[in-house]
């Protein structure tokens, strides 16, 4: 099985960005899965479907309503102001000083990834990206028909002394760097404190541009708090969501950025989609106001145990010579198998066991590592994590 790749565009008048927009893996996968009635899937990047609070979210969406007709008309490019109010709170409690009027609302953290690439990217303008990273900046970045630039890591997040290297040697000056310090997707490590300020003095130094993307830094379930970029620099873009916290359907993120970019990122917003969802941003308000704190500590004990329950089941049931993450929170364990293992080609035989997981080569943003793979443990209860590491167990094993 290889990763999805982009084909070439076979009509004359497709843009030439067209190549850049790879084939979905998700149809791969959701085939893979159908292949056993007891799948075990830890492909899934999403919170626990019994911990998305339906009722508060119906009993919200009632409330938004209200504000029919009026919220079915165009308006709010930025976003329903009382929503932006509880994000730039939200983010004052995690050192994060912020005004509602330097907050723009998006249609995921996706969304301000576009619009950062939108305003700031040219065909071969360079991207420092951390290597392995999320999937959807790789194809957003393919898009805008960027150069990236990787940046390999460790178990203490961005390798500073790789950064170095990769500006040193990069022949055109890169536009930004894009980074998820916190419970990194998909490895699950946390960017240290003093490599943040390291990452930072960098970036002010080259005057590149920091895009900091945080879905999971209010899902810390043990370890010393570190603080967003953005806490300790006000020149860091920075994208949330509430994918992580409350619903992904839902699609509500959000960015904030330097006073200098928040008009130009309106105009970009404006341009791609008009202005914001208007009842699913009252929804979102009205559900997570005066509720999101103890929900998402609740959250956090499921998903801390979920955590504790992958990281036991590994040690009991992998193979000498594999080796995982340890995350103190977010979603996901990154496994290292041996080297010359092919994680990727051992999907089928794993799907026909009755477990499924993400290819690591997929994440690569450059020369795929194919003895990795990653394991999110969110959405599975303690039983089935145990049940599919042994199957997993027994594939690598017989690999």
């Amino acid at each position: 099985m290889t990763p999805p790749t982009a084909a070439a565009a076979a009509q004359s008048d497709f843009a030439r960005r067209a190549a850049g927009f790879a084939p979905s893996f998700w149809g791969e996968i959701e085939a893979l899965v159908g292949r056993h009635p007891d799948m075990v899937f830890f492909g899934g990047g999403s919170p626990a479907r019994e911990l998305m609070p339906v009722d508060r979210l119906r009993a919200a969406s009632v409330q938004a309503w209200a504000d029919a007709p009026a919220a079915l008309d165009y308006g709010e490019v930025a976003g329903y102001r009382p929503l932006r109010e509880l994000v730039a709170a939200r983010m004052a409690g995690q050192g994060m000083a912020v005004e509602p009027d330097g907050l723009l609302v998006t249609n995921g953290s996706q969304q301000g990834i576009d619009l950062v690439c939108r305003l700031m990217l040219d065909p071969g303008d360079a991207i420092l990206v951390e290597s392995p990273t999320f999937l959807g900046a790789l194809q957003t970045f393919a898009a805008y028909e960027a150069t990236l630039l990787p940046v390999p890591m460790d178990e203490d997040g961005l390798r500073i002394d790789a950064l170095e290297r990769a500006l040193a040697g990069s022949s055109r000056p890169p536009k930004l760097l894009y980074t998820i310090p916190t419970f990194q997707n998909p490895t699950g490590v946390t960017l240290s404190r003093s490599r943040r300020e390291a990452l930072l003095g960098l970036a002010r130094d080259r005057g590149l541009l920091v895009v900091e993307d945080d879905p999971y830094g209010e899902l810390r379930y043990d370890g010393e708090t570190v603080p967003p970029l953005r806490a300790l620099d006000p020149e860091v873009v920075y994208l949330g969501t509430f994918s992580k916290t409350i619903a992904p359907g839902l699609r509500v993120g959000w960015i904030a950025a330097p006073t200098r970019l928040i008009s130009p990122l309106h105009s970009a917003k404006e341009g791609a989609d008009i202005h914001n969802e208007r009842i699913t941003a009252r929804t979102v308000f009205h559900a997570a106001d005066g509720f999101l704190d103890g929900h998402l500590a609740t959250a956090r004990g499921v998903y801390r145990s979920r955590r504790d329950a992958l990281l036991a089941a590994l040690g009991e049931r992998m193979p000498p010579g594999v080796r995982w993450s340890e995350p103190e929170g977010g979603f996901f364990v990154w496994v290292t198998l041996p080297a010359g293992m092919d994680a990727a080609a051992l999907l089928p035989a794993a799907a026909e066991r009755g477990v499924t997981y993400l290819p690591g080569a997929w994440f690569y943003p450059t020369a795929p590592q194919a003895n990795t793979l990653r394991l999110n443990f969110s959405t599975l209860p303690e039983d089935r994590i145990g049940e599919g590491v042994r199957r997993l167990g027994e594939v690598i094993a017989g690999g």
